[in-house]
């Protein structure tokens, strides 16, 4: 928080946020008597959330890095050739790089590093990894490398299908029956809430 520029007094008020908390476990359902966090914050915490899209900052500015300094190569796309590594959005965070063994190396090499630093650990068993254009086989023995799963074209970011042919219908279902499902919830509470006003 330091070297994003947050002042002392914010920092400090976080942290005294985060160390004058305490909790107690439910054993048998009855509760234990409270002790002081050591580590990270409280399940539900409503400060968790903006805890981490700043820990996450912290992977974003370790990638740029690493993409500067010609570390990690990243993908050209469109006509202007810009250079895109990395999208993120909260914890779901997709890189793209060109498939050579540097490349993946030095990413492995990226994340450890956020892991050391910031003490956020990466699950590379819900972590996939895609070869566009590179053989099956290639793609499952890097993955099983480095112990995360072989995807597969298309697969879901954010819930919406990457890799698929959109001027396909069924590339669209996934998300017209998320949508559907939504709305259906929507149009019960507000028939629900119009009925008991009229009553």
């Amino acid at each position: 928080m330091t070297f994003m520029g947050f002042g002392s007094k914010w920092r400090h008020g976080i942290l005294s946020c985060l160390k004058s908390t305490s909790i107690s476990i439910l054993v048998n359902g009855s509760p234990t008597e409270e002790f002081k966090l050591g580590r990270g914050v409280r399940q539900g915490d409503p400060l968790s959330p903006f805890l981490f899209i700043l820990a996450a900052e912290g992977l974003n500015a370790l990638n740029k890095t690493s993409v500067s300094r010609n570390k990690f190569s990243g993908v050209e796309i469109g006509c202007d050739k810009i250079v895109i590594s990395h999208l993120q959005y909260a914890d779901d965070t997709i890189f793209f790089g060109k498939w050579c063994d540097s490349n993946i190396r030095n990413l492995m090499k990226l994340l450890k590093c956020f892991e050391l630093t910031l003490g956020l650990k990466v699950n590379y068993h819900k972590s996939s990894l895609n070869g566009i254009g590179v053989d099956k086989a290639e793609v499952d023995l890097i993955a099983k490398c480095y112990d995360c799963n072989m995807g597969s074209l298309p697969f879901t970011y954010l819930s919406l299908p990457v890799g698929a042919k959109y001027n396909k219908c069924d590339s669209w279902k996934p998300v017209i029956v998320k949508f559907e499902k939504r709305f259906s919830k929507w149009k019960a509470r507000t028939v629900s809430v119009t009925d008991q006003n009229w009553g």
